[in-house]
């Protein structure tokens, strides 16, 4: 049976669904099979990374319009990945992300049940040995769905009191209610505050008590991925940057907690 991994955040900015994208590329590379699925309904942008037009969306496949293999595009060949890529977009038209903002609890908890169903159905179709939610920052419905349908989650934040603030209350308010076990990664630090050696040890080990989480990774601040704009998916299409190194990384570390 595979598993399922949330990447989440307590604010935008922290280049989550850059990791979830890179992510997916990473493990489908490697030869594993991945389903990666655009939970942030209320700022989509999935498609501009893997630069695809959508022709069924998510929001569909939620508002039981498309069955989730429709909505479920197979993107293996066109990024030539040893496992298979598969992406659920969701709609970016700004009436869609309004509406998406009305929906009530009881839309949200069909939701919920609509998307356990489909992960098993994923799991059986296509052997999927991971599915990764890229999810809205903060605490929105459509978030929480996704948190509790996960059997991991990465919890993505940058080096500042506002982050660190907001990640400690999600910890204590959402995580440890949904019984979920998840780790801290670090993301677009300025390169000065980025330690080698044993002061990564030692820095890990600091931020882990401060949470009470494990750390999965320190990332540096790579200017030339804030310039890129979206544009690159660097695991596939940069394979020698660092970026994807950590990428390899983080995924090493996921196993290990796994295990």
């Amino acid at each position: 049976m595979g598993k399922a991994l949330a990447i989440h955040s307590y604010k935008g900015g922290t280049g989550k669904t850059s990791i979830s994208a890179n992510l997916a590329a990473t493990y489908a590379k490697n030869g594993l099979n991945v389903c990666l699925f655009d939970y942030d309904f209320r700022a989509p942008s999935l498609q501009i990374i893997f630069k695809e037009k959508i022709k069924r969306s998510l929001n569909e496949f939620l508002d039981e319009k498309c069955s989730i293999f429709e909505a479920a595009v197979d993107l293996s060949k066109k990024y030539k990945t040893k496992g298979k890529l598969i992406v659920g977009f969701a709609d970016p038209s700004t009436e869609v992300m309004r509406e998406m903002m009305t929906k009530d609890r009881k839309w949200e908890m069909r939701a919920l049940h609509l998307t356990l169903t489909a992960k098993e159905a994923l799991y059986k179709q296509f052997n999927i040995d991971y599915i990764i939610f890229d999810t809205s920052p903060g605490i929105y419905y459509s978030s929480i769905n996704a948190l509790a349908a996960s059997d991991y989650i990465l919890l993505v934040t940058k080096m500042d009191e506002f982050d660190f603030e907001g990640t400690r209350e999600l910890i204590n308010g959402i995580y440890n209610v949904l019984g979920r076990k998840a780790g801290i990664l670090l993301n677009k630090i300025p390169a000065m505050n980025v330690p080698i050696g044993s002061g990564e040890v030692k820095m890990e080990e600091k931020l882990s008590s401060i949470f009470n989480l494990p750390i999965l990774g320190i990332i540096p601040c790579y200017c030339d991925i804030q310039a890129d704009g979206g544009k690159t998916l660097h695991s596939l299409q940069q394979p020698d940057h660092p970026f994807p190194q950590y990428m390899e990384k983080i995924i090493e570390r996921i196993a290990e907690h796994f295990k």
